[in-house]
């Protein structure tokens, strides 16, 4: 690399590093005064809470945030070369805009090498432990009502509840069918379930069972009777904070398990382990962009660059949780999903490299 390369590439992860230290400090602030109420209550120390939690929040921070301000970053020096005009006599000393650009793709792929193995490993271990303090000192978890809850709990073995309450582990309409040679061979139904917590058993209440046999059936029913199942209520447990704990393998190992016993809510599964790879890629994407936009001396200079790397980050963002929505609850795969505003950011970036002065 030459000299210019190692100025610019200096002048990129140097300007993202104070950047992000400015806005991480903000965001401890911002964070420290809803929390503190809830630190002192709970009796956390100060080392506690440095320790314990915020050393753990600022990879998550960093990991949400961190590439839309590798875009502010890059178009906060650059627009300051050019208004120095010093990208004029770059490009003048006969250098190409193309291979102006290549410190700037070794600076985000050091970053982006960086978000990646992060993504993937780093921070769901920073998630764990930040998730671990907040359920101690901060907030106790809560899970709402699950509906329409079905999965399998053994080969042909499928059981299905209309309604269940985590808080007490009482579900309604249950049923459970078993199938053998793709026919089924039993059935049960009932009201009510409730997890009775000493005997480790479920109680069940109004039930009906039809015993399948040939051309004879059996048929049984009754107000109550206990059973151990086999499954047990955290297996009904659902938090968003599950696929943010768990490392890429073992997300992955997670959703096959998770298609094997039919469960639901796969696809916030699939849109986190699509996510990682697809935000540590859009550095790319952003660092042409940012480059493409600032590169050029313009009426307003570095302000109104900033307002429009700015715009361009919340776009961004407006069109993933567009996508994710859409993943989530309509019929669109979410691998395509996490991957719509890289494409449609990497068109724009093509544009604007094409309008670049060169």
């Amino acid at each position: 690399m030459k000299k210019l390369d190692w100025y610019i590439l200096g002048k990129f992860l140097g300007t993202f590093v104070f950047i992000m230290a400015l806005l991480l400090g903000v965001t401890i602030v911002i964070d420290l005064s809803e929390k503190i109420d809830a630190f002192v209550e709970n009796h956390a120390s100060v080392k506690v809470v440095v320790f314990q939690y915020y050393i753990y929040f600022i990879p998550y921070i960093t990991s949400l945030i961190g590439p839309f301000f590798v875009l502010v970053s890059v178009i906060f020096f650059t627009s300051q070369l050019a208004e120095r005009s010093e990208i004029i006599a770059i490009l003048n000393s006969g250098t190409s805009f193309y291979r102006m650009l290549w410190p700037y793709f070794v600076g985000a792929s050091i970053l982006a090498g960086i978000f990646f193995i992060g993504n993937h490993y780093f921070v769901p271990f920073a998630n764990h432990q930040r998730i671990v303090f907040e359920k101690t000192y901060v907030s106790k978890p809560f899970e709402g009502m699950r509906y329409n809850f079905h999965r399998t709990i053994a080969p042909g073995t499928i059981i299905y509840i209309e309604n269940y309450k985590p808080s007490d582990g009482s579900g309604y309409k249950f049923s459970i069918d078993k199938f053998k040679d793709g026919k089924l061979i039993y059935k049960l139904r009932s009201e009510r379930i409730d997890w009775n917590k000493e005997t480790k058993k479920w109680h069940v209440s109004n039930y009906y069972i039809r015993e399948l046999n040939g051309d004879h059936d059996r048929i049984t029913s009754g107000a109550e009777m206990d059973s151990a199942f086999n499954f047990v209520p955290s297996d009904f447990s659902f938090t968003a904070h599950y696929k943010e704990e768990m490392t890429t393998p073992e997300l992955k190992e997670y959703i096959q398990f998770m298609y094997q016993s039919g469960q639901p809510d796969i696809e916030f599964y699939e849109v986190e382990r699509y996510r990682r790879t697809a935000s540590a890629f859009s550095i790319y994407i952003l660092t042409l962009i940012g480059v493409s936009v600032a590169a050029r001396k313009v009426r307003g200079g570095l302000g109104w660059h900033l307002v429009l790397g700015i715009g361009m980050s919340a776009l961004y963002e407006v069109i993933m949780k567009f996508s994710i929505t859409f993943a989530t609850n309509a019929s669109l795969p979410p691998v395509i999903a996490v991957w719509i505003p890289n494409l449609i950011f990497a068109s724009l970036g093509l544009y604007l490299l094409m309008k670049a002065p060169k």
